[in-house]
């Protein structure tokens, strides 16, 4: 008697799928950057990158001081 393995999958038992090395999960730092920017350019106030903070342009983060330049 010999064993032998297969593809075959019963009902309800289907692979999970599996996020791949390199898929973003989660929004980027250099996204999170160019959102202030641009808040900042056309509202003059943005989230702060770094904490979340209330961010002026031209004061910068009034929580925790952080500044885009």
């Amino acid at each position: 008697m010999s064993a032998v393995a297969t593809e075959t999958r019963a009902a309800g038992m289907e692979r999970p799928q599996t996020s791949q090395l390199f898929e973003p999960h989660e929004v980027a730092l250099e996204d999170l950057v160019l959102r202030a920017w641009e808040d900042l350019a056309a509202e003059g106030r943005a989230g702060c990158p770094v904490c979340g903070g209330s961010m002026s342009a031209s004061d910068g983060c009034a929580d925790c001081g952080s500044q885009l330049s």
